[in-house]
C-alpha cells in the first residue's frame, strides 16, 4: 500500500511536469490547452451535482493545473518565450524544431527590448 505522503510527492511531481511540459507549447497549442481544460473547469463548476467524487477531484486537479501555467505566463518577458524550453536533444527532431522556431518568431516575434539578451 502506498502511504499517503508518497502519493502526494508523486501528484506534486506529476503536476511539475505537466506545467512544464504546458508552457513549453508551441503558444498556439497552450493557449488551446488553456481553453480545453478551463472549459472542463467551467462545466464542473456548473453540474458539480452531477459529477462523481473523481471527477470533481479530477477539475481541482486542472484548476491547480491552469492557475501555474497563468502564472508562469505572466512572468514572460514576450510571449512564446518559453517555446520548448526543454526541448529533446534528438537529432532526428532538429531541423523540424528550427523550422517550427522561425515560424512561431514570424507569429509572435520577441519585442526588440529583448532580441539582444535572447537570441
Amino acid at each position: 500500500m502506498i502511504k499517503s505522503i508518497h502519493l502526494e510527492v508523486k501528484l506534486k511531481l506529476c503536476t511539475s511536469f505537466i506545467v512544464k511540459e504546458v508552457i513549453a507549447l508551441d503558444p498556439l497549442a497552450r493557449r488551446q490547452w488553456l481553453y480545453t481544460y478551463q472549459g472542463i473547469i467551467k462545466y464542473a463548476d456548473s453540474h458539480g451535482s452531477e459529477l462523481t467524487q473523481e471527477q470533481i477531484i479530477g477539475a481541482d486537479i486542472y484548476r491547480d493545473l491552469i492557475k501555474q501555467v497563468e502564472d508562469l505566463i505572466k512572468e514572460e518577458d514576450y510571449e512564446g518565450q518559453n517555446y520548448n524550453a526543454y526541448k529533446s536533444r534528438d537529432p532526428n527532431y532538429e531541423t523540424i524544431f528550427k523550422k517550427r522556431l522561425k515560424q512561431i518568431r514570424e507569429d509572435f516575434p520577441i519585442p526588440d527590448q529583448f532580441k539582444e539578451v535572447f537570441l
